[in-house]
């Protein structure tokens, strides 16, 4: 009975014993060790880039994310803010993605899978977008996953992201432009910059035009395409005020334009257009305020309000299309000199010249 007993209380002890062992072997995990591939490990952003075109890349907006995969869509509401590039977007280390996308993230778009699945491209769809917009409205064309934040090149046409394990899951993305880009430039004229400056106040862009409505198709292989953009519904007159930027990039209350300016122009932020509003010949009209100053940097009467009428054709041998830009530059010149001293005499009027 002696023996019987001692050997049920080795065989207890050894149970505990190993069930302890079980125990200490799960609480030592790391919380790598304990990370999915359920949920996923995050996606960031390693760099953005554009694809050549004569519109400025500007990227401070969020940018919306369409994650697939070849059983279909796996989130299609991810998103990489402006603020750092973070995301909400999650990735199973070493699997297969394909990433489709656009910015801003704030205009609405529908999305289909063409035949063949997402492998194979997406369907954009974007409705009443407006005909004229501050806003850089940019299609994801290329992505390319590195390890960590650097820039590379990417590949226009490569949709696929093939994850990596933990903290390697970094995407480049290459986006090209929808609209034209519209580059309002100012400059003084060098007779009259002798004599005074000018301080633009502010610059505003006043059109009747309908919202526009654009399908994209990207396919594998394949960039932007010829995106089809259409106007639809009814005509909407829309003001735009524009950002005064200085040559160095800088934002500010008032651009001043004086002898640097002559041979120099200051380009305010760039706008962007649909392709159809050149194609209708549509008006645009540019209103600017702005103060006149002697060489003593007194202020010469009251605001003033210059009002021109920009011409929206577009070379026929060269028809307008994402990417492409017009720039319209403005000179500040006196109807007459002879007599500036006489405040009530100095009118000087905004003429336009566009390219």
């Amino acid at each position: 009975m002696m023996i019987e007993g001692r050997m049920t209380y080795r065989w207890l002890w050894s149970c505990l014993v190993a069930g302890s062992l079980l125990l200490t072997g799960c609480t030592d995990r790391s919380e790598d060790d304990l990370q999915q591939p359920e949920q996923g490990v995050p996606l960031q952003l390693g760099a953005v880039t554009r694809t050549e075109g004569a519109a400025s890349y500007t990227g401070s907006q969020n940018i919306r994310i369409y994650l697939t995969n070849d059983a279909g869509m796996v989130n299609e509401n991810g998103e990489f803010s402006a603020s750092g590039w973070a995301s909400n977007l999650n990735v199973k280390e070493e699997s297969q993605y394909y990433i489709y996308g656009y910015m801003p993230s704030t205009i609405l778009a529908t999305q289909t899978a063409p035949d063949g699945g997402y492998s194979n491209g997406i369907n954009l769809t974007f409705s009443d977008l407006p005909a004229i917009t501050t806003n850089d409205i940019c299609i994801v064309v290329g992505v390319q996953r590195v390890k960590a934040a650097s820039s590379a090149t990417v590949t226009e046409g490569n949709y696929g992201y093939l994850s990596g394990i933990n903290t390697q899951n970094y995407v480049n993305l290459l986006m090209a432009h929808l609209f034209t880009g519209l580059e309002i430039r100012f400059r003084l004229d060098a007779d009259y910059a002798k004599v005074r400056s000018i301080h633009l106040r502010e610059c505003t862009l006043t059109y009747t035009y309908n919202d526009v409505y654009a399908v994209v198709n990207i396919r594998k292989g394949q960039g932007i395409g010829t995106p089809s953009i259409t106007k639809t519904g009814t005509s909407i007159e829309r003001t735009l005020s524009l950002l005064l930027v200085d040559n160095t990039g800088n934002s500010d209350a008032e651009v001043v334009l004086d002898k640097t300016t002559t041979s120099t122009p200051v380009s305010l932020k760039q706008a962007y257009c649909a392709p159809c509003l050149y194609t209708d010949n549509t008006e645009i009209t540019i209103t600017s305020k702005y103060d006149v100053y002697d060489k003593s940097n007194h202020k010469i009467g009251n605001t003033r309000t210059s009002v021109n009428t920009l011409n929206t054709t577009w070379p026929e041998s060269n028809p307008a299309a994402p990417g492409m830009k017009k720039t319209v530059t403005l000179t500040v010149k006196p109807t007459y000199l002879y007599i500036l001293s006489d405040n009530d005499l100095d009118n000087p009027v905004i003429t336009l010249s566009s390219e």
